[in-house]
């Protein structure tokens, strides 16, 4: 019980720095979100469809355990999504490291933290991304996170980043105003838009992996604490048993002689 309280306590505390840095993302996020969705309509190698036979999947899960189903949760639906397709992993997360290691995934890189995974890094992988996307080693990029919804809620989504579907944004473009041309500004900027959603996810997945932990290790807390007062209640009659036996021995005793 003291252990799963300290790791309560210590989810807490980290909760409150995870839920600023994915505040802080957020707006960022849907910014470039919809600034592709107004870009969505361009005709480059970013946004034609593909057979999507070999895609790149990037997979957020867990620097540990003690969280429980967030691990799993993440692992059942890359297990769905890899079935029969020839699938390129890119996991973040020492949990989700491990799985891709034991499972035999093809691996195109990995990151053993979520909570050091920095925005270097996300920037450094959209860029190689983005280039052998072009170069064909694989034909489309998803990414599996989990988003946080609340203290007690989060759901486990997929999402396609490349090829750029089309939306209905696309077609309202006459507010901007895009030099050179619609097509080179998406291209320039895709990098930007890989990195900017991989930060993003990865900061919502954190956030709830701490909220899944604290909840996990409260409720081990709580059972704890039952099974503490159960077992007390347990001993409290056995020793009562006990001094009971023990003073009818005596008095049979006494009354013998």
């Amino acid at each position: 019980m003291h252990i799963t309280k300290a790791m309560e306590l210590v989810a807490s505390s980290k909760m409150k720095r995870a839920s600023m840095r994915l505040d802080a993302g957020r707006p960022y996020t849907a910014a470039i979100g919809e600034l592709f969705g107004r870009l969505s309509g361009c005709d480059t190698p970013f946004t034609r469809e593909t057979e999507q036979k070999r895609p790149l999947c990037i997979v957020i899960a867990g620097d540990r355990g003690l969280a429980g189903g967030y691990n799993n949760d993440v692992f059942k639906t890359l297990k769905t999504f890899s079935d029969g397709k020839d699938v390129v992993t890119v996991p973040i997360g020492k949990r989700a490291c491990d799985h891709i290691v034991k499972r035999g995934y093809n691996e195109y890189k990995s990151f053993d933290s979520v909570e050091n995974f920095a925005l270097a890094d996300s920037s450094s992988l959209g860029k190689e991304i983005a280039e052998d996307y072009l170069d064909g080693k694989f034909d489309a990029v998803y990414i599996i996170y989990t988003e946080y919804v609340s203290m007690l809620s989060r759901e486990v989504r997929v999402e396609k980043i490349l090829p750029i579907e089309k939306t209905d944004g696309a077609e309202s473009n006459n507010a901007m105003i895009f030099e050179p041309n619609m097509e080179e500004v998406l291209d320039a900027a895709v990098p930007e838009y890989i990195s900017g959603k991989i930060y993003g996810y990865v900061s919502e997945s954190f956030s709830s992996e701490l909220a899944a932990r604290r909840n996990a290790m409260d409720s081990a807390t709580k059972n704890a604490s039952e099974m503490i007062d159960a077992l007390s209640l347990k001993y409290n009659r056995a020793r009562q048993g006990a001094i009971t036996q023990e003073i009818t021995e005596i008095i049979g005793g006494a009354e013998a002689q």
